[in-house]
């Protein structure tokens, strides 16, 4: 159990690392001047690598937990919740990109708005959860 728990560890953190760096690619690729079909393309090309990886989260999550004998404290209960945060503001920019026109300049704008600023909140709560973790984690 102790290697299958520390296997799963390294396995869930290099997740989140790939993610945070994913979070950060998005936000440099939507500050580059992007034309419509440039910027569908590679939306749609990062979209699923980026599900990808909540998944595996999520996944490697839930083994660790089951590992840990389902005990449950605020840490776990923090990282869900960021996991969750970060999941339904993917979707609600999913929504968004769905619904852009090639024509329409004013809803393109918000919606690369709407993607930077939830990168950066992707960012800023991935960092802010490692380091929560982290620190409460090295005393022990």
């Amino acid at each position: 159990m102790d290697e299958l728990f520390s296997l799963t560890i390294k396995f869930h953190t290099a997740f989140v690392g790939i993610l945070l760096i994913l979070a950060i690619i998005n936000y440099f690729v939507l500050n580059s001047t992007l034309g419509y079909d440039a910027l569908v393309k590679r939306v749609r090309t990062i979209l699923p690598i980026y599900y990808a990886f909540l998944a595996a989260i999520i996944f490697t999550g839930l083994v660790l937990l089951g590992v840990a004998k389902f005990s449950i404290n605020h840490v776990v209960i923090l990282m869900v919740l960021v996991w969750f945060v970060i999941f339904m503001m993917t979707i609600r920019r999913y929504k968004k990109f769905k619904s852009l026109r090639s024509n329409d300049k004013r809803r393109i704008g918000r919606f690369i708005r709407f993607s930077k600023r939830k990168h950066l909140i992707d960012i800023a709560l991935i960092i802010a959860t490692m380091a929560i973790v982290y620190a409460l984690k090295l005393p022990n």
